[in-house]
């Protein structure tokens, strides 16, 4: 058996067992939405954390501050942490939509459900679960990647030091870029 088989093969396994787990978790109980709280009203520890928590108002990620002031492995392990966390609430997420897919069959055959409605159901769960195979895919992309010790820039001759500044001040705000245009695009599906 391959390497690259025995690596497909994990993921599979993981994949799975994250579905089972979902599979077993009951529906939860809806819950009431907090009360807003505009971050004006809130004392300066918590303005700052809740505005942490909003995605229009929360200051994106430095990449430049990030490759400078970070290892190499440091990266890589907060790559692999969050692509980890977003696969696994991925995983839940499709799980919990397999079994709603279950029980739209059930309607469907007692005759309290069109066929149609299962079938745009079932589209949904197909997105879901193809999202969900290209994260655990990404991950262990990233988890099979070697890097070495140190910063990025330490593993740069002197000589293309200047260049290499210039490369990543691009790439920061390439990804600022995308990030304003997404919020953009969100923004007017919203609207």
């Amino acid at each position: 058996m391959g390497n690259g088989m025995a690596k497909r093969q994990w993921r599979t396994r993981l994949a799975d067992t994250l579905i089972r787990w979902g599979a077993a978790l009951k529906p939860a109980p809806a819950l009431v939405p907090p009360p807003t709280v505009l971050p004006a009203q809130l004392p300066d520890a918590r303005q700052q954390a809740a505005i942490g928590q909003l995605p229009g108002l929360r200051p994106p990620l430095s990449i430049e501050e990030a490759v400078r002031e970070r290892d190499l492995t440091v990266l890589k392990r907060e790559a692999s942490d969050a692509l980890a966390a977003l696969a696994a609430a991925h995983a839940v997420v499709t799980s919990a939509r397999l079994a709603q897919l279950h029980n739209l069959r059930q309607a469907v055959e007692r005759g309290e459900l069109e066929e149609q409605e299962m079938v745009d159901f079932a589209g949904d769960y197909q997105a879901w679960q193809n999202d969900q195979v290209r994260l655990f895919d990404a991950l262990a992309l990233v988890l099979g990647m070697a890097v070495p010790e140190g910063g990025a820039f330490e593993q740069i001759d002197e000589d293309l030091l200047e260049s290499a500044e210039a490369h990543l001040t691009a790439l920061g705000a390439e990804y600022q870029r995308r990030l304003l245009s997404e919020q953009f695009e969100n923004g007017q599906k919203e609207g």
